[in-house]
């Protein structure tokens, strides 16, 4: 009996995997085939805001980490306007081939120029190469290259900010029709950690906060269902899917552990059963995740005989490797200390002041023993809110080049132990399955 449960298991997954895969292919084939030249229209009237930004990227000044994300969009909307007569479409769409332009200091070397390249490029200029970015699915393009055909990159950014303040507040509303209430407070606090001031300007940095706020509003909804079928193993591999479908490897943690908090507050149970399941789920958004990333290079592999199995398991090798210079332990305190430079400042000491307050103010109001009855409850949310650095440790090369933006990680950590802190002055059990 239990290898027949195990042998379905495997078979759901792998049929999982293989139509996300054939679908994200299909999709991306699909707007392929939609007229460029609209969309080069409208990304050259966007060209003065791009171009004042290729020097100066920040949205407040002196804060890196409230970066507009230039450098990487500038790739992004030169891979959805790029078309060559050098390759057939699957080759386009399988290797992700751009136009790029050299740096006076760099001529002859593999320097990158994004906004230049994309200037270059809208304006007929020769570009001494073409380059190709296959080891990423580059999902985006699915919705990114829609709206370019309707509208400016300037109009896409004020659509952002109206969408990410919408997709918010729906998750906040969510939470608190399912009695979720310390989640839902933790979930607000963190959105400071994430610069959700700035998110808005920039299309790499919005979409784990897109994958991660349509993940919860869908867990909310279908919750008793996932549940009652055992479908939340599955639920956690899609996610792990879509993430690496459209990110650009950014700050991909938070797409699991703000699904996993509000598991814990559902099916949490005693710390032992809280415990396995955050584990399993984490296992099974990992498998997605890894797996549709290399499915991408399979693909690429198998239907243009490339090489980008060897180009990427190179860069997994180099990305996931010790910080430059130190040992795996230095490293990490190094990488960590980089990504904790944004929030040292009075900004976070006011939030993370504020937040201390209320939170005694609350448990001045509490029993010691009623708050030692919840905290097996409240124990795998504190087990969750270091996630965060485990992922910095695994990552350090990536994290330490790329600190300005793999800070935002360190908000899933907020939530996580700010849903811990408020589960333990919580009246009622939070842990009760609603259907």
């Amino acid at each position: 009996m239990k290898k027949k449960v195990f042998a379905k298991a495997i078979r759901n997954h792998i049929i999982l995997l293989a139509v996300g895969a054939i679908a994200g292919l299909i999709l991306l084939v699909l707007v392929h085939l939609l007229p460029i030249e609209p969309m080069r229209e409208h990304v050259y009237w966007s060209m003065d805001m791009i171009e004042r930004e290729f020097d100066n990227e920040i949205l407040i000044d002196g804060y890196r980490s409230t970066l507009t994300g230039n450098f990487t969009d500038c790739l992004m909307l030169e891979h959805a306007v790029y078309s060559s007569e050098e390759h057939s479409l699957l080759e386009q769409v399988l290797h992700m081939y751009r136009g790029e332009s050299c740096p006076p200091e760099t001529v002859g070397q593999a320097g990158w120029w994004p906004g230049q390249s994309l200037k270059d490029y809208l304006t007929g200029v020769p570009q001494p190469r073409e380059v190709s970015y296959s080891r990423y699915w580059h999902g985006y393009l699915v919705l990114l290259k829609p709206l370019l055909l309707l509208t400016s990159f300037n109009t896409i950014r004020l659509l952002q900010s109206a969408v990410q303040l919408i997709l918010a507040g729906c998750v906040v509303m969510a939470l608190c029709r399912k009695g979720a209430y310390p989640l839902a407070k933790a979930f607000l606090l963190s959105l400071p950690f994430l610069f959700f001031v700035s998110t808005y300007a920039s299309l790499s940095l919005s979409i784990c906060f897109y994958v991660m706020t349509a993940a919860a509003l869908i867990q909310l909804k279908a919750d008793g269902l996932l549940a009652r079928r055992g479908w939340y193993g599955l639920f956690f591999m899609a996610v792990g899917m879509a993430t690496v479908y459209f990110d650009f490897l950014t700050y991909p943690l938070v797409t699991l552990v703000y699904p996993l908090g509000i598991y814990l507050y559902f099916h949490g149970g005693t710390p032992g059963k809280g415990i396995r399941g955050m584990v399993g789920n984490s296992a099974e958004w990992g498998i997605g995740y890894g797996g549709m990333w290399a499915a991408k290079w399979i693909l690429a592999d198998c239907l243009t005989g490339s090489a980008s199995i060897r180009d990427a398991m190179e860069t997994v090798f180099v990305r996931t490797g010790s910080a430059e210079g130190y040992s795996r332990i230095n490293g990490f305190f190094n990488v960590l200390g980089k990504n904790l430079q944004p929030y040292l400042n009075w900004c976070y000491l006011l939030i993370g002041t504020m937040f201390a307050v209320l939170l005694l103010a609350a448990a001045a109001k509490k029993k010691t023993g009623a708050i030692m009855r919840k905290l097996p409850s409240a124990a795998a949310y504190f087990l969750l809110a270091l996630y965060p650095f485990a992922w910095l440790f695994l990552t350090q090369n990536h994290s330490e080049q790329h600190w300005q933006y793999t800070c935002r990680i360190l908000a899933a950590g907020v939530f996580a132990a700010a849903s811990g802190c408020w589960t333990l002055l919580q009246n009622d059990s939070p842990n009760i399955t609603q259907n």
